[in-house]
């Protein structure tokens, strides 16, 4: 029997496979796999839900208008820096008007209390991918991010491939589409006025809140990842997977 078909009979009768270079290893199964990501974002959002009331103590937020009180079941709604209306986003962080000043929230603030502590955490989070192939949440679950030949991912495949540059193809795609709806949609509505321009500007702007909830969490690509999780056929590879030529394996 050849290499090729000692592999094969492997994979079929257990959970293991024979890399490029002819080491065994032991695949995670999709629930180890699925546990982890679970626990990287509920570290991630303690994170996020302690910062945010630290600045609202900070900066009397909760007193002055406790009407809108940020709850930890709508973390991606936040306040007008001169008023107490809701942006779209985090990402709002970034597009700040020129006359937020005397408002209620301080962009210092927000970067020190609020974005510096998620950014710690996910940069220690990078390191330990890029050492060990491990985050934290795969560290508990016992399982690693190796290369398809069976090699150590290190930081361009665990990280900037795995990580960043599939995150980056996700946001490019998502923004062209909403790019491509805006456009046809402004040229169709400037054709009309009165009740049906108006229904078309607020239809836009509860369209590009809920893009840019599946912008923020890449729901839609994670959605296509859970259920290529299941599939046996291709090792449990998920689309960061194929693209950074990694698999996921179980660990003693």
């Amino acid at each position: 029997m050849s290499r090729t078909q000692q592999s094969s009979a492997l994979n079929d009768k257990h959970n293991f496979l024979m890399t490029e270079k002819g080491g065994l290893v032991e695949l995670a199964p999709p629930w180890k796999r699925v546990t982890a990501y679970l626990i990287n974002y509920v570290i991630y959002y303690f994170i996020f839900y302690i910062s945010l009331h630290v600045y609202n103590f900070q900066t009397d937020y909760e007193s002055n208008y406790s009407q809108n009180i940020i709850n930890p079941f709508e973390l991606w709604i936040f306040a007008d820096y001169e008023t107490d209306k809701p942006i779209r986003s985090i990402f709002s962080f970034l597009f700040m008007d020129d006359n937020f000043e005397g408002g209620v929230h301080q962009p210092l603030r927000i970067f020190l209390y609020i974005i510096l502590p998620l950014l710690i955490y996910v940069v220690f989070q990078f390191i330990q991918m890029s050492l060990t192939g491990q985050s934290v949440g795969k560290r508990l679950m016992k399982i690693k991010v190796i290369k398809k030949n069976g090699e150590k991912a290190g930081f361009f495949n665990a990280v900037l491939v795995r990580e960043i540059f599939y995150t980056f193809i996700t946001l490019i795609l998502l923004f062209k589409l909403v790019g491509i709806y805006v456009y046809f949609s402004e040229m169709e509505s400037a054709k009309n006025v009165g009740i049906y321009l108006n229904f078309i500007d607020k239809f836009l702007d509860y369209l590009y809140r809920i893009l840019s909830i599946f912008t923020e969490f890449s729901t839609l690509f994670l959605f296509i990842c859970i259920i290529m999780l299941f599939i046996r056929k291709s090792n449990y590879r998920t689309l960061q997977d194929f693209l950074a030529n990694t698999i996921v394996v179980k660990i003693k």
